[in-house]
């Protein structure tokens, strides 16, 4: 879908696969565009927790941030303008509330081991702000060069950043599944908003570990490089990771970012 504002135009592609293991597909995506608005919402979410839990925490988290925008922008529209911070304000917000969302309804269901991952975008115009907690990511393509923004929050992680394991520990480990941040992990989540620079030409992709841990960065590369159609790039990402074993479920949002004086096709 292409979406064009005074400045820039936007255009994006979404996708989920079950994969080849897994009975039930817990991811879920979302793709937001609001009426009477230029700002756009992106998200991955990959819920954990078993029977069903985790696909119902996912689905909450996606629906969740979507709602807490959408009021967010309501007031703005009735006559409150949009505040400097209010990108990065409205998106910690709105993961917050995600959280809090989850947490009741562990107490108030059957899923009381429910979890999420997120990665979320916010965008308005040049303002671009991201967040995540847990293992799904968000890359930047940008002048053929591809760049990992986030940083997983995995116990193996957080291992290797304090010294206590080498890189070759964390390589072979087998533990890269178990997340140190998810949403519905913790009452107070450390939800961190960080604001990306605008520029020319940008692609993003946010995505579950079904892709990442099927696929290297290098054909990730590969895929972006060379599909010009944002729809085939996505189901080229999850036809790739379905042929190295589509061990999990597996998600792939591509978001591209252009100027409006260089219109290209799409």
């Amino acid at each position: 879908m292409i979406s064009e504002d005074e400045n820039i135009t936007i255009a994006f592609a979404g996708g989920t696969d079950r994969g080849k293991v897994r009975k039930r597909n817990e991811d879920s995506i979302l793709l937001c565009e609001f009426e009477h608005s230029d700002v756009k919402l992106f998200v991955v979410a990959d819920g954990v927790g078993g029977h069903e839990g985790g696909a119902v925490a996912s689905k909450l988290a996606v629906d969740s941030i979507k709602n807490c925008v959408e009021k967010s922008i309501l007031q703005v529209n009735s006559g409150g303008g949009y505040t400097e911070n209010w990108l990065s304000n409205t998106l910690q917000q709105a993961i917050e509330e995600a959280n809090q969302k989850i947490v009741e309804q562990q107490v108030q269901t059957q899923f009381s081991q429910m979890a999420t991952t997120v990665v979320a975008m916010l965008i308005k115009n040049d303002g671009i702000v991201l967040s995540h907690l847990g293992d799904s990511r968000c890359y930047q393509f940008r002048e053929k060069q591809i760049e990992q923004l986030t940083q997983d929050h995995t116990m193996l992680q957080k291992l290797l950043d304090e010294g206590d394991i080498d890189q070759k520990q964390f390589d072979t480990s087998p533990m890269h599944h178990i997340i140190s941040q998810a949403l519905g992990l913790k009452k107070q989540p450390s939800v961190v908003v960080r604001p990306l620079g605008p520029g020319d030409d940008l692609m993003f992709l946010l995505c579950s570990d079904g892709l990442t841990n099927c696929i290297s960065d290098a054909q990730i590369h590969y895929v972006m490089s060379t599909e010009k159609n944002l729809d085939a790039c996505v189901d080229e990402l999850i036809t790739r990771a379905n042929d190295h074993g589509g061990i999990d479920n597996i998600s792939a949002v591509l978001v591209k970012i252009n100027r409006n004086s260089s219109h290209g096709s799409v």
